[in-house]
């Protein structure tokens, strides 16, 4: 009598493969519509790459003609930065100015009519002073 460990391998290997028949069948459809579908569409495509790749060539050369051009403006770029620049720093100076005068313009402006506010406008007062400077 023979042992059982090679009809059990066989039996196997028979199971093996009986299985695996379908899952290749199925790959090799899959494959051969894969196949179908590059080659009806690999000419769009090749069309497609090659009118991509003239659109580049176009716009790197309209890219060169603007950079030879832009040369003669550099001096000017160069000038408009350091004005924006400059008007940046001097923001800071403004800034200060402005909260002082915003501090001070309201004791200037209550002295300026102080000072030329007549007498008949001011309860308690006999005569302003600009009307004393003038007389």
């Amino acid at each position: 009598m023979t042992s059982p460990a090679p009809l059990v391998a066989v039996v196997l290997l028979a199971f093996l493969v009986g299985a695996m028949l379908p899952v290749l069948y199925q790959l090799y459809c899959i494959l051969r519509r894969a196949r179908v579908l590059l080659d009806t569409a690999g000419p769009g495509l090749e069309r497609a790459i090659a009118q991509v790749g003239r659109a580049a060539d176009r716009v790197d050369g309209i890219a060169a003609t603007f950079e030879a051009g832009s040369r003669p403006l550099r001096p000017l770029i160069a000038a408009a930065s350091g004005l924006g620049q400059l008007i940046d720093r001097s923001g800071e100076w403004l800034r200060m100015a402005m909260s002082a005068g915003g501090a001070v313009g309201p004791a200037v402006k209550a002295g300026v009519r102080a000072f030329f506010v007549g007498a008949d406008d001011r309860p308690g007062t006999e005569e302003s002073p600009a009307r004393r400077l003038h007389s």
